[in-house]
């Protein structure tokens, strides 16, 4: 979709295949409610002061990007604002390309704009990306976000699915017993 700024946004629904919705075990990976309530609202509702004070590249992250081969594709679930996909060219000496998704739909306008990649409407446990095709995945400050356990375990799952045998994975994560 176009949302009139000439920001592109893909919808995670034409991304999954009509909305189908998979099973884990029998948890459906739907959105809880109580992640709707507390984080998709929430960020929906303060994605603008949160872009604004989300800025710092990591440098443990810069220099996992940094690592990686030249015009490496990475793809970062739960890209928040897109600050990865940001970064300057002076950082980005190996030229990767990142594409996002979020599930906030108000971030991932904001991460949309200005970025040489594209940047999905997406939940991290269902990532709208092919099986395989990125050289390198990051998650970074996501899972805690989730509200299950199961949940989190397929998010990671859903990091190794979409890239390709041989490549790399970061997590960063908040709490270590989550």
């Amino acid at each position: 979709n176009d949302d009139g700024g000439g920001v592109r946004i893909r919808d995670v629904q034409s991304c999954v295949g009509g909305g189908e919705i998979e099973k884990d075990g029998e948890e459906l990976l739907e959105i809880p409610d109580v992640e709707k309530k507390h984080v998709l609202e929430v960020y929906d509702a303060i994605a603008p002061h949160f872009s604004d004070t989300r800025f710092a590249i990591w440098p443990g992250v810069n220099r996992f990007l940094s690592s990686l081969d030249k015009h490496s594709v990475v793809f970062d679930l739960g890209c928040g604002n897109g600050k990865y996909m940001h970064r300057s060219s002076s950082r980005n000496t190996n030229q990767v390309r990142i594409l996002g998704c979020d599930s906030s739909e108000q971030l991932a306008q904001i991460a949309a704009r200005g970025t040489c990649g594209d940047v999905a409407v997406g939940d991290a446990v269902r990532a709208p990306f092919r099986d395989s095709a990125a050289d390198a995945a990051i998650s970074i400050a996501v899972l805690h976000h989730l509200s299950t356990e199961s949940r989190r375990i397929h998010a990671i799952r859903e990091l190794l699915r979409v890239t390709r045998v041989g490549g790399k994975v970061l997590i960063y994560v908040w709490a270590r017993e989550q």
